[in-house]
């Protein structure tokens, strides 16, 4: 049995929701519309009875009044609904011009954020996007919980403490410009003027997570920091700006509506990422490749006759025997194709700059070769992005 002192609390605690809610619900309460009722009733009483009475006189005034009363609410209740939706439309606007500063900072540290988390999860292989708004955002909490854990100096492979630090690294200014406009909204003056309502009222007025990513901001501009509490601290701003930037969203509807936009093409722009760089050199994307060859290969030696003669020119040639030792990993090959190679053939040189091609090109003589073909250091080509139309 639990003690008294608890049961007093938590009975406390739900008068005190009940009263919220009560107070929430005549708020809302549109008295005019009661009153409408009221007389739309009444009317309605009087037309009903009027079949009871035997004076025809009578009956004739009561239906006429009864009639008249409906007829008024009515209109008042028709006019008062059009009104209502132009002062709707009205504030909505005005709410749209106050909040556009804010509208413009959430977007453009959304993108950034949400870009750069997502791209350092598919390159380390986990599974799935961070997307706002988000009902739960207890895994998302978890991802950023075990980012805080990482030491930084103490992680030996380069490729994979550049993607750590590109990730966590967005300029502060996105964050300060954000904190910035929170903080300078008017709240309770919009509150007055029912351009907020008063739930978004409580949502927004709410600064615990605005004072601790503004600590953390101004450590950073302080300059005293070592490498790991930098990159802690920009973790955790990170982290706290993301949950913010999640009440911002599923508080305003013009904002979500942004959101769910920008959404689709940073999808795109993941997709993308993960084709060019993950997938393209997965284990299963080359057995389909081999499959696919050997299977045109077997297809084309059963029905010769569909094969049509394609004359080719020698650079043809040469960028197909190319291509094939990239496949099979023939490095000797490639450097006895080196002397016909034309280094104004972009082709060829995009070919062996090629993702897939690194690991043949690791060959020393080979990147010798190329080094005195191209005039350049042999470097692995990065896959280009599509650009947001």
């Amino acid at each position: 049995m639990k003690p008294f002192y608890l049961i007093s609390k938590n009975i406390k605690k739900h008068i005190k929701k009940l009263k919220k809610c009560i107070y929430g619900v005549i708020q809302k309460i549109n008295y005019l519309y009661v009153a409408i009722i009221i007389m739309i009733t009444v009317g309605i009483v009087l037309l009903v009875s009027s079949n009871w009475m035997t004076n025809e006189n009578i009956r004739n005034i009561v239906v006429g009044l009864g009639t008249g009363v409906v007829t008024s609410a009515l209109v008042t209740l028709y006019i008062e609904i059009i009104n209502s939706q132009i002062e709707r439309k009205k504030v909505l606007r005005y709410k749209k011009m106050i909040l556009n500063p804010l509208y413009r900072a959430t977007r453009s540290l959304y993108i950034h954020v949400v870009l750069n988390i997502n791209e350092y999860r598919v390159r380390e292989g986990m599974k799935g996007y961070f997307f706002l708004p988000l009902e739960n955002t207890a895994e998302m909490s978890d991802f950023f919980q075990n980012l805080e854990k990482i030491e930084i100096g103490k992680i030996k492979d380069e490729v994979s403490r550049k993607r750590l630090e590109d990730m966590a690294n967005i300029s502060l200014i996105y964050y300060s410009e954000l904190i910035s406009q929170y903080e300078g909204i008017p709240y309770e003056s919009l509150r007055l003027d029912n351009i907020l309502t008063q739930d978004e009222f409580e949502k927004l007025k709410n600064f615990s997570i605005i004072n601790n990513c503004s600590k953390y901001l101004n450590s950073l501009n302080s300059g005293t920091l070592s490498e790991q509490e930098m990159y802690y601290a920009r973790i955790k701003i990170m982290h706290g700006m993301f949950i913010l930037m999640n009440r911002i969203i599923k508080v305003f509807d013009f904002i979500a509506q942004m959101v769910v936009s920008e959404n689709k093409w940073i999808t795109e722009q993941l997709d993308d990422l993960w084709y060019n760089e993950i997938y393209v050199n997965s284990d299963e994307y080359i057995e389909k490749m081999i499959e696919s060859a050997e299977a045109e290969a077997e297809y084309y030696a059963e029905h010769p006759e569909l094969l049509e003669p394609i004359e080719e020119s020698e650079e043809d040639l040469l960028y197909r025997e190319i291509n094939t030792a990239i496949w099979e990993s023939n490095a000797e090959k490639i450097k006895e194709c080196f002397p016909q190679i034309d280094k104004n053939n972009k082709e060829i040189q995009s070919e062996l700059t090629w993702s897939f091609a690194k690991d043949v090109m690791k060959d020393k003589e080979l990147r010798k070769l190329y080094y005195e073909k191209y005039g350049v250091k042999y470097k692995v080509r990065k896959e280009k992005r599509r650009k947001k139309s």
